[in-house]
């Protein structure tokens, strides 16, 4: 099930998520979210519970230090170069 709602930002930089959303969600006021911003994924924001975020790791070893994100998963520097020399 696909939910869209349209709110513009208002004068104190504020977006509203609508209460609908938020009892899907399961989230609640007080929550802590995070927002994180992706470069490869022209204008996203994604946000997310506190609770749940974790720092992004290597699709394939699990590493934190991320040098790119292919298709949504990221891959570290060692995971790159091993790739790169598969081709």
């Amino acid at each position: 099930m696909k939910i869209s709602h349209s709110h513009k930002i208002d004068a104190l930089n504020r977006v509203l998520i609508p209460k609908e959303l938020l009892r899907k969600l399961g989230w609640k006021r007080g929550d802590t979210l995070s927002l994180c911003y992706d470069e490869a994924a022209v204008k996203t924001l994604s946000l997310h519970l506190l609770a749940e975020y974790t720092e992004p790791k290597c699709f394939y070893c699990k590493r934190v230090d991320i040098e790119i994100t292919i298709n949504r998963k990221a891959v570290c520097a060692d995971c790159l170069e091993k790739a790169l020399e598969k081709l």
